[in-house]
């Protein structure tokens, strides 16, 4: 995990995760960004409510699917970076 290890990653408000087209898409309607979703970055960033650290959002989802643990360890840290660069969440203190 990267050095936001023990910080807790926190939905920015005014963002949406809806499914369109069969495709799940995040998007706020006062920015001009949209981002696509699979189901793995949307378990992601439905966990990402300030009272949970990265680590502990990775281990859940470890537990709750053990056979993607590899491709857990692998995606989770990229996905919340990838959602902290686009102003998606931001990481607060524990």
């Amino acid at each position: 995990m990267s050095h936001n290890t023990e910080k807790k990653p926190l939905r920015k408000p005014g963002y949406h995760l809806e499914m369109m087209d069969g495709e799940l898409l995040m998007f706020s309607p006062e920015e001009a960004q949209i981002l696509y979703c699979n189901q793995t970055a949307s378990l992601i960033w439905q966990l990402c409510d300030g009272e949970r650290t990265a680590q502990e959002i990775v281990e859940m989802l470890i537990a709750a699917f053990p056979e993607a643990e590899e491709r857990i360890w692998a995606e989770a840290p990229a996905t919340l970076e990838k959602f902290r660069q686009h102003g998606v969440i931001e990481f607060v203190d524990g």
